[in-house]
């Protein structure tokens, strides 16, 4: 699996008097796979995509959000869910900025968002700096219709996507020129891929390439499960990252010199399976015979957490800065 970073700072641009974030491009090569052994490669989006907005915060009653000037933008009612959009916080309580919640409908200055009302005041305050941007989705990301240069077919037949659930895994193909997954005939194009979400595609025929584009984030906030939990966790930037650069240890981490007891990093060498813990001083990599491993991975790469059984550990959030 071949993964080049094109280029990271193509432009910069303004937008309501806001500078927007880099942008750049990163090709990925999927291994050729068969029928009866398809290739695995572990994916991550890595960018941003069209900013819609960027102003501040004017109002907040419940899940409602008044933005200043979103309505001088021309967007009829309900515009930015025609294509899935999330807000993003930019510039508020540190803790919070780069969280991204879907937006559910738009009307004037005002748009609402997926957080329950007695949560917006946790993330949100007034005045708060916030952007509107475009949702990576699956249609948006591996193409439909004549864009779609993957396989296509029934799930035992075709490319797949693998996306990790609270479930375990949901499998997306492409059949009869529309993106779908087991039980619902319904098109599954516009399925979200979060910002701090991996994937999974599975290759059954040629060698391919992928193009991933759009605006490099600066800050993403990174999903971490709780006690005895899994989550396949992003590279969320388009340049390599360490493992101490993603996986801040100090708080909610479970460090221990015994594997049995310690949170672990699973991620896939193209045949097996690679784990790494940290022991307290340093990330140990199992499969190397514990030797000391501050793993890199490479940009649009994605890994799984596996959370220990530990009271200790809770669901929580993590902000993750793009490596310097």
């Amino acid at each position: 699996m071949k993964r080049a970073l094109l280029w990271i700072l193509l432009c910069t641009g303004i937008i309501n008097g806001e500078t927007t974030d880099p942008i750049g491009v990163t090709n990925v090569t999927l291994p050729a796979g068969t029928h009866s052994d398809p290739s695995y490669t572990f994916l991550s989006s890595a960018y941003n995509q069209d900013p819609a907005y960027s102003g501040m915060i004017d109002a907040i009653d419940g899940s409602t959000l008044t933005l200043s000037g979103l309505d001088d933008n021309g967007y009829t009612t309900d515009e930015l869910i025609q294509t899935s959009h999330l807000l993003r916080l930019r510039d508020g309580d540190t803790s919070y900025n780069g969280m991204v919640f879907p937006v559910l409908s738009n009307d004037g200055d005002d748009v609402v968002i997926g957080v329950p009302p007695a949560d917006v005041s946790t993330y949100f305050s007034l005045y708060d700096s916030v952007d509107i941007i475009e949702a990576n989705t699956i249609q948006g990301l591996f193409g439909t219709g004549d864009d779609f240069t993957g396989l296509s077919g029934k799930p035992s037949s075709g490319d797949n996507l693998l996306i990790w659930t609270t479930f375990g895994w949901k499998t997306y193909f492409y059949y009869q020129d529309k993106w779908q997954t087991f039980g619902t005939r319904s098109d599954q194009g516009t399925t979200i891929i979060y910002p701090d979400e991996g994937m999974v595609y599975v290759r059954r025929t040629d060698e391919l390439t992928l193009s991933f584009s759009g605006y490099v984030p600066q800050v993403v906030q990174t999903y971490r499960p709780g006690s005895d939990q899994k989550f396949l966790m992003s590279n969320p930037f388009p340049v390599s990252s360490n493992l101490s650069q993603l996986i801040d240890v100090s708080s909610n981490w479970i460090s221990s010199l015994n594997i049995s007891t310690a949170d672990q990093i699973l991620s896939w060498s193209g045949t097996a399976w690679v784990i790494h813990y940290h022991n307290g001083d340093d990330w140990i990599n199992l499969t190397a015979g514990g030797t000391i491993d501050d793993k890199e991975f490479s940009a649009a790469e994605s890994f799984f957490i596996v959370r220990a059984q530990n009271a200790l550990s809770t669901a929580e959030y993590n902000k993750v800065s793009i490596p310097e």
